[in-house]
Parts: C-alpha cells; sequence; structure tokens
C-alpha cells in the first residue's frame, strides 16, 4: 500500500484498511523460499514477511503470486525500467528479476511508504539481486520522485485496489507515471473483495483503456479465487487521434 495522507487521515487510513483486509496471524512471520510450482528452481526466491509489523503490506497475498507466476512465465522483453508500486515485499518485482526472460539492463523500482523500504531491501539482499531491483518510496497521490519522472517502460500493481478513499490517489499516480510514455504497460493484478472496487475501474476508463489478460496456464485456478490480470493502456488524447487518422 502507499498513500499521501496527513497524519491523522493516516492513521484512520490504516485503522480502516485493517477492518476491510484481515491482518495474517503473527506465525507469518520468517522467511519462505517459494519456486511457484517449478517456474524457479530450488530454493526459488526467498521472501521475508514481518507478521503485520507495518500493517497489511509486509505480506504475501494471492495476487502478488499471480503477477509473479505470469512475469515469470512471460517476462518482459525490450524493457529498460520497470517500477513496482505498493509492493510490500517486493514479491513480484523480485521475481522479475529473477526470470532468465528479462534483459539483462533492466532496472526495477519496487515501491511502497518509507516504513516497508527496509523490508524490501533484506528480500533484495536474500535473493542477491542488488543490481537490478532497488527499493524506494513512493507515495500515492504525491509527486512522482525523479527515478518515476522519465522513461518507465513498465508498472507493475499487486492487490492495489483496496480502498475507495485511495481510489483517486492511485489514479493520480497511474496516470502520472503514464504521462511522459503513453506506451508504458500497466500489468495489474487483483482480488475482488468488494462491490465498491467496481468504482475505480469505471473511473479510471477515462485515461485507461482495461484488458483482461487470460492467457496463461493459471488462469482459471485464479479466476475460481477472484483474482484477475488486467493490462491497462493509456488512452491518447482526442486531439491526437483524430491527427494520426488524417
Amino acid at each position: 500500500m502507499a498513500v499521501v495522507e496527513t497524519l491523522d487521515e493516516g492513521l484512520d487510513f490504516m485503522s480502516g484498511f485493517q477492518d476491510l483486509v484481515p491482518i495474517r496471524p503473527t506465525e507469518h512471520l520468517g522467511k519462505s523460499d517459494m519456486t511457484f510450482d517449478g517456474r524457479l528452481p530450488e530454493p526459488g526466491l526467498k521472501i521475508w514477511e514481518d507478521g503485520g509489523e507495518v500493517g497489511c503490506g509486509g505480506k504475501i497475498w494471492i495476487a502478488g503470486e499471480l503477477l509473479s507466476k505470469y512475469l515469470l512465465d512471460k517476462g518482459l522483453h525490450d524493457k529498460k525500467k520497470v517500477v513496482e508500486i505498493g509492493s510490500g515485499t517486493g514479491l513480484a518485482g523480485i521475481a522479475l528479476a529473477l526470470s532468465e526472460k528479462r534483459d539483462d539492463d533492466l532496472k526495477i523500482y519496487i515501491t511502497d511508504i518509507e516504513e516497508l523500504v527496509p523490508l524490501m531491501n533484506k528480500n533484495i539482499s536474500l535473493n542477491g539481486v542488488e543490481s537490478t531491483v532497488f527499493a524506494r518510496t513512493l507515495s500515492w497521490g504525491a509527486e512522482l520522485p525523479d527515478y518515476a519522472k522519465e522513461d518507465v517502460d513498465v508498472v507493475l500493481a499487486a492487490d492495489c485496489v483496496y480502498l475507495e478513499k485511495a481510489f483517486p490517489l492511485l489514479e493520480k499516480t497511474l496516470i502520472d507515471l503514464t504521462s511522459d510514455n503513453e506506451d508504458c504497460l500497466i500489468l495489474m493484478s487483483y482480488r475482488k473483495r468488494r462491490k465498491a472496487d467496481s468504482k475505480f475501474f469505471k473511473k479510471i476508463k477515462k485515461n485507461f483503456t482495461i484488458k483482461q489478460i487470460n492467457d496463461f496456464k493459471d488462469y482459471d485456478y485464479y479466476l475460481k479465487q477472484s483474482v484477475n490480470l488486467f493490462q491497462l493502456i493509456r488512452n491518447k488524447p482526442k486531439a491526437q487521434v483524430q491527427t494520426e487518422s488524417l
């Protein structure tokens, strides 16, 4: 999760989110090895969960598992800079870094609130991907930091649609990240929890075309768990579309 708020609003935000999504029991604390059903050789990706110490962000969620598997299956070719928002543990970005289906000079920025940066750095070190993956702060709705202002090829977002009051902040960040490069690809994995979530997707249709991705091996399994994978494509301004059609 990653939002920009005043201190009081931030406390209210965290309280509301914990009511919405129950925190996992504290036994989800420590290191796990993940091969993603054999997509990575043993021992696989090593991930540390914080047991809920910094809210819900420091744990593995099913939408993150889906996005990680998709990236391991499909890879990202001819891409130089990836920004993952709401990274939490950094699972998806680190999985991409371990994939053989990526360019050697790819740079991946896994981002979240400041309190989660140490956890992301720990997971970067556990997997030895310090030359490829960088943990940074990125608050939704705030001005983009310098590393995210230009030349972003891909945005990753796993389980970022979770609280209605954060929808405008998330939308603004997605718009800002794709403003420099309208061909920027957004991959968003999402687990449906509430009917109100549909408001976010309806709202962003003004700026993005949403396509459901279903060409991966575990599509049916995740669909039964109410988990979907979307591709978001930035809509071109009407004036630009009219000019190109002349």
